[in-house]
């Protein structure tokens, strides 16, 4: 087999060298390894224990620019994640980057020379690797999971079909990742912490990545209980932003389990708007579209509907009159409440008496009527749309202007 082929050049290759050799695939996933020769850093350890050199580390080496290297590079180690130096070769074959060829440089004394030889032996691979794909490879297969859980009907039916899965209940969690400027690891974090993911599950599992999001579908018996597929999630927020690094955000969805793969795009659908949820809300960066009530409905609001008209006037007034925000903050922890006195007031840390008289206050400065579960309901929604457009850059109170 080709992968024995591979193995076998790395061995004796390493040999030669005299140091420690991996081969990486363009996202720094171990894909073969040599033997110690007493070089070896915690990162390398734990990368053949685990088959996962951690996020932090990988990271690391992305934001070092290793995956775009186009002829030999040299990285610098980090004392604060156990990682020596490296130098290595990208594996290309036909203008395609396949991987990478590293071996642990801690004392920095490989020379150009060793360089030049580790380029034969990536050469020596590359066809190897090629020869190795499966038949349906990884950017095929995120095409069609892609197009299974997309909104049009007759391309879900193509790609079911080319999937043929196995048959069971369906769950799919959805990554949602904003970076900051200049940061273009978009793609690689996503599908790092959803591979990661899938080599967990105790089961099948499908990932895909689509622009700025990615989406793991948990089959059958990995579709496991929603308590265990929460905390997964936090572990792939987590995964993804170590990758990302510095000015990311990542937040997760959680659909809804259906019965089988056909259904799929509905979870997908659900899990989706989680995601925005808990973009939006920001309570917690993890959320299932079951417990989401009915943030669900606020989440549909597309943000072109953001403007000075989405929020009660009377949100809008009372926030004129109350710069410091403590009536609003007050009305909130009321609401929040289901018009709860006492609840209020212990939420807000206030007495009662005090809670009544900001209430009161409120009532005179926007002429409410606070006893209406209906006026409470326009404004506790008013309340929630206006912690979305704040989420989506948007001003929910500014100025009056015209008065």
């Amino acid at each position: 087999m080709s992968r024995d082929s591979v193995q076998a050049v790395v061995d004796r290759f390493a040999d030669e060298l005299g140091r420690s050799v991996v081969v990486n695939d363009p996202e720094v996933r171990m894909l073969f390894a040599s033997r110690h020769f007493g070089d070896e850093d915690p990162v390398r350890i734990r990368a053949i224990l685990n088959r996962d050199a951690g996020s932090e580390a990988i990271g690391f080496l992305l934001s070092s620019g290793i995956g775009q290297w186009t002829k030999p590079g040299r990285i610098d180690g980090s004392e604060a994640l156990g990682l020596h130096a490296r130098a290595g070769v990208p594996i290309r074959w036909r203008g395609e980057t396949l991987g990478m060829i590293l071996v642990i440089d801690a004392e920095k004394t490989v020379t150009d020379a060793d360089l030049a030889r580790i380029g034969e032996v990536a050469n020596e691979v590359a066809p190897l690797m090629v020869a190795d794909r499966m038949p349906l490879d990884s950017g095929r297969s995120e095409a069609l999971v892609t197009a299974a859980l997309g909104p049009e009907e007759s391309a879900r039916e193509g790609a079911l079909a080319e999937l043929a899965v196995i048959p069971g209940g369906v769950r799919v969690v959805t990554l949602a990742l904003r970076q900051g400027k200049d940061n273009d690891l978009t793609a690689i974090a996503l599908r790092h912490a959803l591979v990661a993911a899938r080599s967990r599950s105790r089961g099948d599992a499908l990932h895909s990545v689509d622009g700025a999001a990615g989406h793991l579908v948990y089959l059958a018996t990995a579709a496991r209980d929603l308590d265990t597929v929460v905390a997964e999630a936090r572990t792939m927020v987590r995964d993804a932003a170590d990758v990302a690094g510095r000015g990311t955000s990542v937040e997760a969805g959680i659909g809804a389990l259906v019965p089988a793969m056909n259904e799929a795009w509905l979870s997908a659908r659900q899990a989706g708007l989680a995601a925005t949820i808990a973009r939006r809300f920001g309570e917690d960066s993890v959320v299932s579209w079951e417990r989401a009530g009915v943030l669900g409905v606020l989440a549909r609001i597309p943000t072109q509907e953001f403007d000075i008209t989405a929020v009660p006037q009377e949100l809008r007034r009372l926030a004129e009159v109350d710069p410091s925000g403590r009536l609003l903050d007050t009305l909130r922890a009321f609401l929040d409440h289901a018009g709860s006195g006492p609840g209020a007031a212990e939420a807000l840390f206030i007495h009662r008496t005090t809670l009544y008289y900001r209430l009161d206050r409120i009532r005179d400065a926007v002429d409410i009527d606070l006893d209406d579960g209906t006026v409470r309901l326009h404004l506790h929604l008013g309340l929630r749309v206006a912690d979305a457009m704040r989420a989506e850059g948007f001003d929910p109170f500014p100025p009056f202007k015209g008065r």
